[in-house]
């Protein structure tokens, strides 16, 4: 995966270049995402921490299923 896409792609969006060093699924797995190719994205750990706790953040105001 980083070979293909080595950058952070939370980053490029902002206008920088960061390696992406973490694997993410675009679509959490808690959240309904698949455990597949292209539900994943790669992210530099920075990008990856906010991303994770703004999905814990969401997990906790969300009803149950």
């Amino acid at each position: 995966m980083f070979s293909a896409n080595p950058l952070c792609v939370a980053c490029e969006k902002l206008g920088r270049v960061t390696l992406a060093t973490q694997r993410d699924h675009i679509v959490s797995l808690g959240e309904g995402g698949a455990d597949v190719p292209g539900n994943t994205q790669g992210l530099c750990d920075d990008c990856h921490e906010a991303k994770s706790l703004a999905e814990a953040l969401r997990g906790r105001r969300l009803p149950p299923r």
